[in-house]
């Protein structure tokens, strides 16, 4: 391999780095989450590295390996998210958690299946692609469904919620979503492949589930957390390994990769701030964030060289549409449903709306799986930065419109409440 074939990766790694750091300053002094702004722009930087300078297409020098870079970044954060997941029901539980939950599901999950309805019928060949049918009509629903948990808690903390009434019912219900999320992406790779089709999903899913389970109990033995605490360089090699070998696992055997991973997160006991299991999750969470930039600009060049390059705005617009229109519409009435306020409800339905980078694995992994196009792929990104963008503005409003709390007050209850 000469110098030239060696240097052009090296200097797109260079290129991706200060890039992201560009997003993440823009998207703060926007108010906005930094994911808004790194994806956006590391997005378009792998389009300008086609358009502009010709590397991204399927031979550049380099591209498999930051490809798998960035892959392998995408299951080191999930590990991390999915932990996050774990405690983020912040115990809170009962009436309000499942009209919430209830509302903020099946009112998008109804509105992916009226843009699936679009797309089957008026998307045109080039914006609905060759996926089977169940497959893309499954990945849709699930993708106006998402509620991001690791994003959600980013804007409960930087707005001081996380301890709030309202801050953990959001949590618990976005928790809840997204726990169904992860099984139904796994249903949608499956019904792509073909390979076993649902009943080999099933059985996948099934063995999963136990080996997490058996994680957790192993992992939460008295000898094993003592080990744990005095060597906790080796628990955090462990999870990494175990988390690879899951990802592997479950991508070999017909479903995602992402499906493996986030059970690795689940299985690690929610030991407390400083326990070392959680420690480890954080670590490999904080690690594979840094990596995802390489995904968004490796996916970039997809869009810009890929057969069935397409931009749509009718799929733009109906999407984001049908997406703000069913998280907030739906969130709000199960937030009423559950005896909160009305300031409560816009609030919870402002917080529920975000979508985040639970939202961008999920179409990455249908893009990756070749159930979304390019073109339909590249209209919910859109839905995504637009809807977690919006979460601070609704958020304003809703003070706005509203009689405004004391800082740090608990909503006030109503009498079914009391």
């Amino acid at each position: 391999m000469d110098a030239l074939t060696l240097a052009q990766p090296v200097l797109v790694l260079g290129a991706i780095v200060p890039t992201a750091l560009l997003g993440r300053w823009a998207a703060r002094r926007l108010g906005q989450p930094e994911v808004v702004g790194e994806i956006s722009v590391c997005l378009l930087l792998g389009v300008l590295l086609v358009t502009r300078f010709g590397w991204g297409g399927a031979h550049s020098p380099g591209k498999d390996v930051l490809a798998e870079l960035g892959h392998l970044g995408l299951a080191l954060f999930l590990v991390g998210a999915a932990h996050e997941i774990r405690g983020g029901a912040s115990r809170l539980s009962g009436r309000a958690v499942a009209w919430l939950t209830v509302g903020s599901a099946l009112l998008p999950m109804a509105a992916g299946a009226l843009l699936a309805v679009w797309v089957l019928r008026y998307g045109g060949p080039r914006l609905r692609g060759g996926a089977d049918t169940p497959a893309l009509v499954l990945l849709l629903i699930v993708s106006l469904a998402v509620t991001a948990v690791p994003v959600l808690a980013g804007i409960l903390k930087d707005r001081r919620m996380q301890h709030t009434e309202t801050g953990r019912l959001a949590m618990a219900s976005a928790v809840t979503i997204d726990a169904v999320t992860w099984v139904l992406l796994a249903l949608s790779v499956a019904l792509a492949t073909g390979d076993g089709g649902v009943g080999r999903a099933g059985a996948v899913l099934a063995g999963g589930a136990l080996g997490a389970y058996a994680v957790r109990r192993l992992a939460a033995a008295a000898p094993v957390r003592t080990a744990a605490a005095a060597h906790p360089t080796a628990v955090l090699v462990l999870v990494a390994a175990a988390a690879f070998g899951a990802a592997t696992a479950t991508g070999q055997l017909g479903l995602t990769e992402v499906f493996g991973a986030a059970l690795m997160g689940l299985a690690l006991p929610a030991d407390g701030e400083r326990g070392p299991f959680t420690r480890a999750a954080d670590t490999l969470g904080r690690a594979g964030r840094v990596a995802l930039p390489l995904l968004f600009t490796i996916t970039g060049t997809s869009l810009a060289v890929g057969p069935d390059a397409v931009f749509s705005w009718p799929a733009v617009a109906l999407g984001t549409g049908l997406a703000i229109a069913g998280k907030l519409i739906g969130s709000y009435l199960g937030a009423r449903a559950g005896a909160r306020s009305h300031r409560e409800g816009l609030r919870l339905a402002a917080l529920m709306n975000t979508r985040g980078l639970t939202e961008i694995v999920v179409l990455q992994t249908g893009y990756s799986a070749g159930i979304l196009t390019s073109g339909l792929y590249l209209a919910l990104i859109i839905m995504a930065l637009v809807t977690t963008a919006l979460s601070g503005p609704l958020l304003w409003v809703a003070d706005r419109r509203t009689r405004p709390v004391p800082v740090g007050a608990e909503p006030t209850l109503l009498p079914a409440e009391r």
